[in-house]
């Protein structure tokens, strides 16, 4: 990390598609849901994929998983951060304060 890098811009949009993907941002379309495992893995949330990983879980009662809306901050960062390289429940962890990740 001592030598110095050249900035090379990304090439100019070429077509209609290449135009669309800029103006939008990414390439991630708004319609498309994602859920975040435990250990950070993030996979597109569809029905095949949610049974999928509640049969894994060993998840016998489809009620008992809960859907949590948490707020993100810098300290929230920091502890996500700090958590993800000693543990493979970082958000449990951190949001639900199952160990201690400061």
């Amino acid at each position: 990390m001592s030598k110095q890098m050249t900035y090379v811009p990304p090439p100019a949009a070429t077509s209609t598609r290449d135009t669309i993907l800029s103006s939008e941002g990414g390439y991630v379309k708004s319609v498309v849901t994602y859920m975040m495992m435990d250990d950070l893995e993030v996979q597109p949330m569809s029905t095949i994929s949610s049974i999928a990983m509640l049969n894994k879980l060993n998840v016998k009662d489809v009620g008992a998983p809960e859907e949590r809306v948490v707020q993100l901050g810098l300290q929230e960062g920091l502890k996500l951060l700090k958590a993800s390289s000693k543990s493979k429940t970082v958000l449990t962890d951190v949001f639900l304060g199952m160990k201690s990740a400061t």
